[in-house]
């Protein structure tokens, strides 16, 4: 398996090189979930002294050949941190973050789980300091109030860019909702089945109530103003099956009239 050999050369990699004092995997393949030939490798680097790698591809030549990279900065709960993903010419994807050993002086909540690959100065345990839960609480009434006030305004803006045949941006418009708006109420449906979610939306078909997944295409339109319309409505019916099924499993209140108000309005502007 490619992801293996690549791992094996960044090993020897970091245990060759003196600035390097601890290699960590982390992400999906550190949890051994839904691991396949596509998976990326996530790699921090723990150093000391001046960080004479993490730009350019010279430094990566002893790993492989470079196809593509490009340098970022990551913010983390201890501050902000570099990092470097590279596509390797074997089609190997390996995120690599650059982490002062300094850090470790004061741990922190950020891995979900991790393997230490290279630990040459017994960094182990304080690595594992910084281990946090990913437990989500349950979603709150003010955040669901919120949620489902902020989608009507989203709508609104859908409807009046259509009235006006500005596809394009009525396109970016619903990304956001189904980010900003379904994604949450769906992990809440999740949650509420006693079921693990994925982070983003992951896997949704797994783990969101079957019910629900048969009605997801319905949250994406072709690129065509009718389609457009037709979608709108198909997600403001599902929109309020979510949101209801949440709010009577969670006791919340629906603001009904604002809904039933919203929609008449949403409707004005199509026919208009």
């Amino acid at each position: 398996m490619l992801l293996n050999d690549m791992l094996m050369r960044i090993i020897s990699w970091g245990e060759c090189k003196a600035e390097v004092r601890a290699l960590v995997l982390e992400g999906s393949y550190a949890k051994e979930e839904g691991v396949d030939d596509l998976s990326d490798l996530d790699i921090n680097i723990w150093f000391e002294g001046a960080l004479t790698f993490g730009q350019g591809t010279q430094w990566l030549e002893a790993i492989g050949a470079v196809l593509i990279e490009t340098p970022l900065t990551m913010t983390t709960p201890a501050g902000e941190v570099l990092t470097q993903l590279v596509i390797f010419e074997n089609g190997v994807k390996v995120d690599f973050s650059f982490w002062p050993v300094e850090m470790l002086e004061k741990p922190f909540p950020y891995y979900e789980k991790l393997q230490v690959l290279v630990d040459k100065d017994d960094y182990a345990k304080k690595i594992n300091c910084c281990i946090t839960k990913s437990e989500k609480l349950p979603l709150p009434e003010a955040r669901f109030q919120k949620l489902v006030n902020e989608f009507w305004f989203e709508l609104h803006y859908v409807a009046k860019f259509l009235k006006r045949g500005e596809i394009w941006f009525v396109q970016g418009i619903q990304a956001g909702i189904r980010e900003n708006y379904f994604l949450p109420l769906f992990e809440e449906c999740a949650r509420i089945e006693g079921v693990k979610t994925s982070f983003s939306g992951r896997k949704i078909e797994k783990w969101l109530p079957s019910v629900f997944v048969k009605r997801l295409p319905c949250l994406f339109a072709g690129y065509d103003v009718a389609d457009g319309w037709q979608v709108m409505w198909e997600e403001i019916a599902l929109f309020e099956e979510v949101s209801l099924f949440v709010a009577r499993n969670r006791d919340f209140d629906l603001p009904v009239a604002k809904i039933e108000g919203m929609k008449a309005l949403l409707k004005q502007i199509q026919e208009a």
